[in-house]
């Protein structure tokens, strides 16, 4: 069987799971696994239907099968296994704990089913006219799941809002800490102060409306006084990223975490800059827009992480699951950096 027949066949099964058939994804996915053998993200995604299908038994081997692919790195595992083992003990699963397994899902503003809205169109447009040759190449950003249909959040605020429960479950985030966010979004950052986080505070050099505004390149807090922070999509407007990744680490206390992103181009060979470009078009050409004034590839990214003293750990569909991804309308090379001083 070709690899286009496995997808198709792939598919089938994602498509049994959104119409209700449980016991057929499960079959088909079976199927899958056979044909390519097992992996952590598949053998949970059959496990979850086998688990929704009623075959209790049948999902909990399944889940300890997973598990022992990818003991510790998937906790997407580890919070359906829980639930389903809540189910057979108590049989009274918990409501809203496979929401990210719904046909579509915004863990902002926690709906379902509602579906996701496409970017505009004049990002390509512009594109197309300015010569800039990397549209769509992005990690982040899909074309077609831009927005959530309720809401607005973006792609990645929505993987943010996913992966700030996720911790906070896993008393990996305090909502008694101190959490900066720099540029904030308005929609993700209304949804953390709903969470009941305490000391949110906003930052930025030019928004209005912020409770600090400063330079990332001068940041206005002591050493060491920031316990989490949100820095996303920020750096590569930025003169020097290299002096803002070291304020960073400086006010960042010690074993304190950071969800740390930008826009990286898949398949880029280097990190393309210059500060000093002033010309609008000339800019969109080489940095996909006209107030960025680089261009990152994963390599380069991590390498300037780690030379500003933070470790850095890449979450990607391996660590969330399949299914996650595709009901939170995210690219399948989509990767959260979550670093960690």
């Amino acid at each position: 069987m070709s690899v286009t027949d496995i997808a198709a066949l792939k598919q089938q099964a994602y498509s049994c799971f959104e119409q209700g058939d449980f016991s057929g994804s499960a079959a088909l996915l079976s199927q899958v696994e056979s044909l390519t053998g097992s992996n952590p993200s598949l053998a949970n995604d059959i496990a979850v239907s086998l688990f929704k299908a009623g075959e209790l038994q049948k999902a909990l081997e399944r889940f300890r099968h997973a598990a022992e692919l990818q003991a510790q790195s998937s906790f997407l595992i580890a919070d359906n296994l829980s639930e389903m083992m809540g189910t057979l003990i108590e049989q009274k699963p918990q409501p809203g704990l496979l929401n990210h397994l719904s046909s579509t899902y915004c863990p902002v503003c926690q709906s379902c089913n509602e579906g996701f809205k496409p970017l505009p169109d004049m990002y390509r447009q512009n594109s197309e006219k300015v010569g800039y040759k990397h549209f769509g190449k992005g990690e982040m950003t899909p074309r077609d799941s831009y927005f959530c249909s309720v809401c607005g959040a973006s792609d990645r605020e929505r993987l943010y809002a996913y992966w700030i429960s996720l911790a906070c479950a896993r008393n990996k985030l305090d909502k008694e800490s101190r959490l900066i966010h720099f540029a904030p979004e308005s929609g993700l950052a209304s949804w953390i102060k709903k969470c009941g986080f305490k000391h949110h505070y906003t930052s930025d050099y030019m928004m209005s409306g912020v409770d600090y505004a400063c330079d990332l390149m001068n940041l206005a807090f002591e050493d060491g006084s920031v316990d989490f922070f949100i820095c996303s999509h920020v750096l590569e407007h930025v003169r020097d990223d290299r002096k803002a990744l070291s304020e960073l680490h400086r006010v960042t206390r010690p074993g304190a975490l950071g969800i740390l992103m930008v826009p990286i181009i898949v398949g880029l060979e280097e990190i393309d800059e210059d500060p000093d470009e002033t010309d609008p078009n000339e800019r969109w050409r080489r940095f996909g827009q006209d107030d960025h004034v680089r261009l990152y590839n994963r390599k380069g990214f991590v390498d300037r992480i780690l030379e500003s003293g933070f470790k850095v750990d890449l979450l990607d569909s391996q660590y969330f699951g399949a299914a996650t991804y595709e009901s939170m309308g995210l690219k399948p090379e989509s990767t959260l950096y979550i670093v960690e001083r």
